[in-house]
């Protein structure tokens, strides 16, 4: 982004993000092609990807399991996250 110009978008950036991660997109003008997701503001220091994608990713793949015990969902969280030492 150069001197506060805003994002170009075009509807066939949006069916794309939109055939790739489904309804979890969070973007301007998003729902306004669409229809679905979620309009952010464009400067928004709130918002990060890790916030509405990772987490949103991580979350179905550990609890896709359904871990029973807690051993459990630390194994799936490791499985996904390997810890390096």
């Amino acid at each position: 982004m150069q001197d506060g110009a805003r994002p170009h978008c075009t509807e066939n950036v949006f069916r794309f993000l939109d055939e790739y991660f489904g309804n979890r997109i969070i973007a301007l003008d998003y729902p306004k092609f669409t229809g679905t997701g979620m309009d952010c503001p464009p400067y928004s220091p709130d918002l990060t990807p890790c916030d509405y994608f990772l987490w949103g990713e991580l979350k179905d793949t550990v609890y896709g399991n359904h871990p029973s015990t807690l051993d459990e969902l630390e194994s799936a969280i490791c499985v996904v996250f390997p810890l390096r030492h």
